[in-house]
């Protein structure tokens, strides 16, 4: 009796994302901008408030002519290093806000993920004629990889 050795097939996706039909956009994934926007000079602990009153995980923080981004758990992180020096509350959202990727509304989830993956940044602002819209956070992605048809985060 003869056998015949079985082999089996590597893991993984059998096409890259962007050849599959479901990829959708940044403008069905993403959530609007307005709420999650503060200025530069907005202090650490009133964006840590404004996060947390909106339930957004990163706030949009325009000035000087770039779109930077902050997360909630950055800012709780900068008030609990000040230990002994209280007065670092009073320091302006940008101190602590980064730059993010800024992509547009038509670019794809994969491709989206690249991106957040290549900054180590879980987020990106979606921009349309040179102005922020959205926010698309990993979660989001996530989210949509989870949900089935309907991709659109829930509030």
């Amino acid at each position: 009796m003869s056998t015949t050795p079985v082999t089996t097939p590597p893991r993984g996706l059998a096409a890259p994302p962007e050849a599959l039909d479901d990829d959708p956009p940044a403008r069905v994934l993403m959530s609007p901008i307005g709420p999650s926007e503060v200025s530069p000079t907005t202090r650490v602990v009133t964006a840590l408030q404004i996060a947390r009153e909106r339930g957004s995980d990163h706030l949009v923080v325009r000035g000087d002519g770039e779109i930077r981004a902050v997360a909630e758990v950055d800012l709780q992180r900068h008030l609990l290093e000040a230990g002994v020096r209280p007065s670092r509350m009073l320091d302006p959202v940008s101190a602590v806000a980064t730059r993010v990727h800024g992509v547009g509304p038509e670019t794809r989830r994969s491709r989206a993920a690249e991106l957040m993956l290549a900054q180590d940044r879980p987020v990106l602002v979606v921009v349309e004629n040179g102005e922020p819209c959205g926010l698309l956070d990993a979660r989001s992605v996530l989210r949509s990889l989870a949900g089935g048809r309907d991709h659109r985060p829930t509030p």
